[in-house]
């Protein structure tokens, strides 16, 4: 008697947990480790097949994965870094899928006896495998200490990029299903789609943000901001425009805006708690199904399309990464090549490949092969790419030494310290510390705080680069402080709008300057070294 899906789900969860556990023992990303268990799990056939139907996986799974990594972005550093990642998520997905699309159609066209594969099969394929998954690559970058600013062009890249990639999947399935092309009207749509999703998501976050700051309990906020994620993708899916760049949208404003102006500490805790709970069930799921759908799958036959697959996806990423890195050197700092080349290797398939693999229609002409290819390139990213990744960064110079993270901890540590600090000023204000303890405790931080400042000026005449950029980002915040309070005098009618904006006007041409002076700063120092 085969198993009922209650314990099938119950299985997922058990070996999820067991490799999570595994994992802090071996040194080999989780995400990888689930790939590598659920193909043995296949290959012994420990769990029959399980179909995840497209409905699940588009309105439940995809919403909680986009939710979950846009609530989680800073937007001040989307914002320093968004001419670099909006270059590699809207041209460089676009790059990718045509390149893509060309190579597979080439090669589908040479091989002979081959399947009779349409440029619409070619063009789908190329817009799913375009979108990348950071997860295992970001865990890596945190363990190595890789520089903050790569790790915010991957991350950002990532979540557009995914955006981008399933509304061209949208407008792509249809010509794969024999609908007539029009490339204007596909254009527009397209545009309308992308465009519209991520207005209407900024305005629910807003106003849900709004909603939230009515209330103070943590279990209602976190189901506001549930009913966010989903309500956001089903209304936008309802007015024919992209649900996923509205949960984009809705989790930007929630996890910046929403966490600030609406939740209190406690709240804010317990909201991102749940949503990266959530987002390692969705994961580990995928990542497990990723590996037993290979049992699915018959590569054997089809091993030719395979490796066209592979070889495909390679051109694609390569074209993304190299032909648009000049472009952003015009528009934004430039990239290293060290870091083109991590941009490029570390161009992980993942759960959202797999979301729109599954998503397919049974009853698409070639939905095997296209199956086959999709596994094939996500498989051989996380087995191959991802773990070599490693190595690559050490080729490249790329792994902060032992010098860099002594900085860094110095850093953490005045940081940690000014919080206790801070904390021990409130606990006498409130009256939970006597005013003759705290004259005992005040002078042992104060000695504690000297010592970490002496160490950290010492660290820091090493690292001159890092310093300089701490600069930067300090005067960016207090500028984007200064904006915030000359809007909250005008809404206060300490000024006119007359004024408000001319203020404004003159805080954003100190921006311009202030992004001309960093830019060349970039462009004059050693790769190596601003890295």
């Amino acid at each position: 008697m085969g198993l009922g899906i209650e314990v099938q789900a119950l299985w997922l969860l058990i070996i999820a947990a067991a490799v999570a556990m595994f994992t802090k023992y071996i040194r080999l990303p989780y995400t990888i480790a689930l790939v590598v268990v659920g193909i043995v799990m296949g290959a012994l056939d420990l769990l029959p097949q399980m179909l995840l139907t497209p409905e699940l996986v588009f309105h439940i799974f995809l919403p909680i994965l986009l939710f979950e990594a846009a609530f989680n972005i800073d937007i001040l550093d989307l914002q320093k870094n968004a001419r670099s990642i909006a270059m590699l998520a809207l041209p460089g997905v676009l790059l990718a899928t045509t390149v893509t699309a060309v190579v597979t159609y080439s090669g589908f066209q040479l091989w002979n006896g081959g399947p009779d594969f349409s440029w619409g099969h070619a063009f789908l394929f190329g817009a799913i495998v375009a979108a990348t998954d950071p997860i295992s690559v970001l865990a890596l970058f945190k363990e190595l200490g890789v520089t903050r600013r790569l790790s915010l062009i991957i991350e950002g890249e990532s979540i557009f990029n995914d955006g981008v990639a399933v509304v061209l999947f949208g407008v792509l399935l249809g010509i794969a299903q024999g609908d007539d092309f029009n490339l204007l009207s596909a254009g527009r749509q397209f545009v309308v789609s992308v465009v519209g999703g991520g207005g209407i998501g900024v305005i629910l976050g807003l106003a849900m943000a709004k909603v939230m700051s009515l209330v103070d309990d943590h279990l209602i906020e976190i189901t506001l901001t549930t009913i966010l994620a989903f309500s956001a993708y089903l209304l936008a899916e309802h007015l024919h425009i992209s649900g996923v760049m509205a949960v984009i949208g809705a989790g930007l404003m929630t996890g910046n805006y929403g966490t600030r102006w609406a939740m209190s500490p406690t709240t804010r805790v317990s909201v991102s708690d749940f949503w990266e709970y959530a987002a390692f069930l969705v994961n580990s799921v995928l990542f497990l199904m990723i590996g037993i759908e290979v049992k699915i799958v018959h590569f054997g036959p089809l091993w030719v399309a395979v490796l066209l697959a592979v070889a495909a996806m390679i051109c694609g990423r390569a074209a993304a990464v190299f032909c648009t890195a000049p472009l952003i050197g015009k528009v934004d700092k430039p990239l290293p090549g060290s870091w083109q080349g991590v941009l490029f290797w570390g161009g992980i398939r993942g759960a959202i490949c797999m979301v729109l693999a599954l998503s397919l229609p049974i009853d698409l002409p070639l939905r095997q092969l296209l199956m086959a290819m999709i596994f094939a390139v996500v498989i051989f990213t996380l087995l191959v790419q991802g773990l070599s990744l490693k190595m690559v960064l050490h080729k490249l110079g790329l792994i902060r030494g032992d010098s860099q993270q002594s900085y860094e901890t110095s850093k953490g540590e005045v940081f940690a310290v000014g919080r206790v600090q801070l904390e021990l000023e409130q606990m006498v204000g409130r009256g939970l510390l006597s005013q003759s303890n705290y004259e005992l405790l005040a002078p042992r931080l104060q000695d504690r705080v000297k010592e970490l400042h002496a160490d950290l000026e010492e660290a820091a005449a090493e690292h001159q680069n890092a310093v300089a950029e701490e600069l930067d980002l300090a005067e960016e915040r207090l500028l984007h402080a200064e904006k915030d309070g000359i809007k909250e005098a005008y809404l206060a009618g300490i000024i006119s709008e007359k004024v408000m904006k001319k203020l404004l006007s003159q805080v954003d041409e100190r921006f311009f300057f202030l992004e001309i002076s960093t830019k060349k700063r970039g462009a004059s120092t050693d790769p190596k070294e601003s890295e």
